[in-house]
C-alpha cells in the first residue's frame, strides 16, 4: 500500500537519497493489495532506501534504514502513522518496539525459540475479505477522539501497550496460549480506539472460525484489510477450508529472520532496462 499518490511517495525518497547530478531508474513492485494493513508502504520505503544506498555505496544499519524511511513518510510527506512498519521490514525477526518519552524508538529483538517461531508460522494465517481501509482517515478519527474529555481512546492506547508487553513476554516464555490471549486483547483494544477501527467482515469471520482459532488480530489501523488468526493445534487446514468457503482469501505466514537485504543481478537489470525501452517505443 502506498498512501496518497504513488509517484509522490517514490519521488520523496529520490529527492532525499539520490545525489545531485545522478540519475537512476527505480522500478518497484509489491504483492500486497492496497489498504491491506500489512505495512506495505513502510516495507516499500525500507526497500527503496536500501536499494538506493546499495546503488550509491552508502552504509547504514538496519535500524538507521528504518528511521530514515519512516522520516520520509512522516516528516517529508506528512503521512500519519507509526514507525513499526519500517522497523519490522528493516530488522526482520520478532521485535518489541519501545517508544521513548520525548521522541525516538528503540527496538528489542525477542529471544524466541525455533520451536515457537515454527509454531507461529504454521498456525498463523492471514485472511483477506477485500475490505480495504484508508489508514490516514482512521488516524484522523483516533486523534480527534483522543482530545475528547474522558476519551476512551486513551484507555485503549494503554491497553494496547500492556497487551504488547504481555505478548512479548509470552513468546519468550514459549507460552502460546498466553500469546493468543494477548493477541485477542490487542485486537479488542484496537477496536476500542475508535469505531472506524472495527470491521464487520472481520467480526463475522471471527465468529464463524471461533471453534478453530485461539486468537485473532485485525492488521494495521483496522477498518478492513487483513485479519491475522492463530489457529488451535491441528486446525490449520480446516481453518483454511472454512475461511475460503466464507469468501476470504487465505495467505500463509513466513517469518523473515534477516530483515532488508540488497544484491546485484546485472543480467536481470539489463533485461529489465531493455524491456522498458522497448515498451517506451
Amino acid at each position: 500500500e502506498l498512501p496518497g499518490d504513488q509517484l509522490e511517495f517514490l519521488e520523496a525518497f529520490m529527492r532525499k537519497l539520490v545525489p545531485d547530478g545522478e540519475s537512476v531508474l527505480l522500478v518497484t513492485e509489491s504483492d500486497v493489495p492496497p489498504g491491506a494493513g500489512l505495512g506495505g508502504s513502510g516495507a516499500m520505503g525500507v526497500a527503496v532506501v536500501a536499494a538506493l544506498d546499495h546503488a550509491f555505496g552508502i552504509k547504514r544499519t538496519a535500524a538507521e534504514t528504518a528511521r530514515l524511511a519512516n522520516d520520509v513518510e512522516r516528516k517529508d510527506l506528512g503521512y500519519p502513522g507509526g514507525d513499526q512498519d519500517s522497523f519490522g521490514a528493516a530488522l526482520g525477526g520478532v521485535n518489541k518496539l519501545e517508544y521513548v518519552k520525548g521522541g525516538g524508538t528503540v527496538p528489542h529483538r525477542l529471544d524466541i525459540s525455533d520451536e515457537v517461531l515454527h509454531a507461529l508460522e504454521n498456525r498463523t494465517l492471514l485472511l483477506y475479505t477485500s475490505e480495504a481501509h484508508v489508514s490516514g482517515n482512521i488516524h484522523k478519527d483516533i486523534k480527534e477522539s483522543y482530545k475528547l474529555p474522558d476519551s476512551p481512546t486513551v484507555a485503549a492506547m494503554v491497553g494496547l501497550r500492556e497487551s504488547a508487553i504481555k505478548m512479548a513476554a509470552a513468546l519468550e516464555a514459549g507460552d502460546l496460549d498466553a500469546y493468543a490471549e494477548s493477541l485477542n486483547t490487542s485486537c479488542d483494544e484496537l477496536y476500542n480506539l475508535h469505531a472506524s477501527c472495527g470491521c464487520e467482515g472481520h467480526r463475522q469471520l471471527t465468529a464463524e472460525l471461533d471453534d478453530l482459532i485461539l486468537g485473532r488480530k485485525t492488521c494495521g489501523a483496522g477498518g478492513g484489510g487483513f485479519l491475522a488468526v492463530f489457529t488451535k493445534p491441528g486446525c490449520r487446514q480446516q481453518c483454511i477450508k472454512r475461511a475460503e468457503q466464507l469468501g476470504a482469501l487465505v495467505w500463509p505466514v513466513v517469518l523473515d529472520r534477516t530483515g532488508v537485504t540488497t544484491w546485484s543481478d546485472t543480467a536481470a537489470e539489463k533485461e529489465l532496462v531493455e524491456s522498458i525501452i522497448q515498451r517506451a517505443g
